[in-house]
């Protein structure tokens, strides 16, 4: 069996995609920036490797002898990026850049499953969006992604790899915390009700979301390895193709916390900020159609299943009672 390279394997998604393919006996390298001792019992089909991802060299070192690359490394914070084009040009592109130069000196072109995002079609769009949707990056985080999605299909059409973007809408779920406030906010809003804290909408909450189960998102990444004609250079939109506004789902979060820890979780109104981003104000629906056609994926967690499922693993993880049904705790203000 071939290793897959996963690339930001301790991140989020890249730790959730680490257990599944663990789980099925997957061959994998773990790339990351920093040293990481494995903890636990040794699995010698699974290797962790400290690489600059910029340098050409590492990846050709990485990529040897591999059956397919799952880059999920990238810098996601919107506000750095704004702040510091050329670091988020350096994090995020020049690490693509290096792997197509490493996959030149390859005999045999790669599948590579680029991690992107929905939100490259920018803030004003008709919904739901689907890979014919123009588009518009208004941010420089959707710029370098959109660059990113360019240059490895340009060196798919020129047979150097064989590349596919997966443009994921609102990721959520269990899983470990994201270290960027400004991302994962469903989750962040999950944590604070799960320590019986308020939680926060801005405005009327009216912005509508498509979130996707993260248990949905690693099916996505599984099924484009493993689909071959996937890889032509496309990109796709994984989406669960429901919307639902912000002041809705958090206040599925609410009530959901409420029923399983007994406690009574209230949701404030803020003021918008005056220096929220365009794409932040955005209402966004996604249609995965062409990937499901291509790879026969489709979304199967819905929302609510979705919040339920992450009070359950919380409690589990504290060792928590769930409190009983019916408690007159589970009342929501908003």
């Amino acid at each position: 069996m071939k290793p897959i390279v996963i690339t930001g394997a301790r991140g989020y998604i890249g730790s959730a995609l680490v257990k599944r393919l663990t789980g099925e006996g997957c061959a994998l390298r773990l790339v990351s920036r920093s040293t990481v001792a494995p903890t636990g019992k040794t699995n010698t089909a699974v290797k962790h490797i400290q690489a600059d991802l910029r340098d050409t060299a590492e990846w050709r070192a990485l990529i040897a002898d591999a059956g397919a690359i799952v880059h999920l490394s990238s810098r996601t914070d919107l506000r750095a990026a704004e702040a510091d084009p050329t670091g988020d040009y350096s994090l995020n592109i020049e690490p693509i850049h290096a792997l197509v130069r490493a996959a030149e000196q390859c005999e045999v072109p790669i599948p590579v499953i680029f991690a992107s995002t929905v939100t490259i079609v920018g803030d004003k769009h008709a919904n739901p969006v689907n890979e014919q949707t123009l588009d518009r990056p208004c941010s420089v985080y959707d710029r370098h992604k959109l660059e990113c999605e360019t240059i490895l299909r340009e060196a798919t059409r020129r047979g150097v790899l064989r590349a596919c973007s997966l443009r994921l809408s609102n990721v959520y779920g269990y899983g470990i915390s994201s270290v960027n406030s400004n991302r994962g906010i469903l989750n962040a809003m999950m944590k604070r009700a799960a320590n019986g804290e308020p939680l926060m909408v801005f405005g009327e909450g009216a912005y509508l979301r498509d979130f996707t189960h993260i248990d949905d998102v690693v099916d996505a990444f599984c099924l484009a390895i493993a689909t071959p004609l996937a890889c032509d250079g496309s990109h796709y939109v994984i989406a669960r193709g429901q919307g639902h506004s912000l002041a809705e789902a958090f206040s599925l979060v609410a009530a959901e916390a409420s029923k399983q820890t007994g406690r009574r979780i209230e949701i404030h109104r803020l003021p918008e900020p005056a220096d929220l981003h365009p794409i932040e104000r955005r209402n966004f629906v996604g249609n995965s159609s062409l990937f499901h056609e291509r790879a026969g994926w489709r979304a199967q967690i819905d929302l609510s299943s979705g919040i339920r499922n992450y009070f359950e693993q919380e409690a589990g993880a504290r060792g928590v009672p769930r409190a009983a049904h019916g408690s007159t705790a589970a009342a929501v203000r908003l």
